[in-house]
């Protein structure tokens, strides 16, 4: 049996499905607000609306209004996503649930790994939401995207520290455990 320091503690299927609940609440809530917003705004003659009426003429529907609305829907999800994670390693779904997204040597991701994790989620998508199940029954709870980009998903609340990499395959300037030996004595006499 492992012990309990053996591996980080990964975070299960429920955590993390609750995490992605919280997340595409924040984000259909944000969308929402920005539509009631922006309709009000249309109604109030501030700007144009968005052409997608039955009455509205087609030129409306392509206007420069309509492709940054277009633009502004398309890309919060990726900004959403690829900037906490790659900034905080987490999002409010993950904050809330005491979780964190690290890579498999347990540091942070950057945001190149945070997009390409965000990719991820496509292929989860694509194959019936079998990637995102997938997390329930791996040994250390990784879904298809994880295991696509090398990440975990960790709980916060239960410390742990990742070892650090040592021996020959170890990068430059990493630390390396080498204790002295015990009959050894490190400092100098005085």
């Amino acid at each position: 049996m492992e012990s309990p320091t053996e591996h980080p503690p990964y975070a299960g299927f429920w955590s993390r499905a609750a995490a992605r609940v919280i997340d595409l609440l924040i984000i259909i809530a944000v969308f929402n607000l920005i539509y009631i917003a922006d309709r009000l705004g249309a109604d109030a003659g501030l700007w144009s609306n968005m052409g997608l009426g039955e009455d509205d003429v087609g030129d409306e529907r392509f206007s420069m209004v309509n492709l940054f609305r277009g633009l502004f829907f398309l890309s919060f999800p990726v900004f959403y996503y690829v900037y906490l994670h790659g900034t905080y390693g987490q999002t409010f779904g993950k904050m809330a649930m005491r979780i964190r997204v690290v890579n498999e040597d347990g540091t942070p991701l950057d945001y190149r790994k945070a997009f390409l994790r965000w990719l991820g989620y496509f292929l989860c998508d694509v194959t019936f939401y079998v990637g995102y199940v997938w997390a329930a029954f791996d040994h250390r709870k990784q879904g298809l995207h994880d295991k696509m980009c090398k990440t975990l998903v960790v709980r916060t609340d239960v410390p742990y520290t990742f070892p650090s990499p040592a021996g020959p395959e170890a990068p430059a300037g990493a630390a390396k455990d080498d204790p002295a030996s015990l009959d050894t004595r490190t400092d100098p006499p005085i």
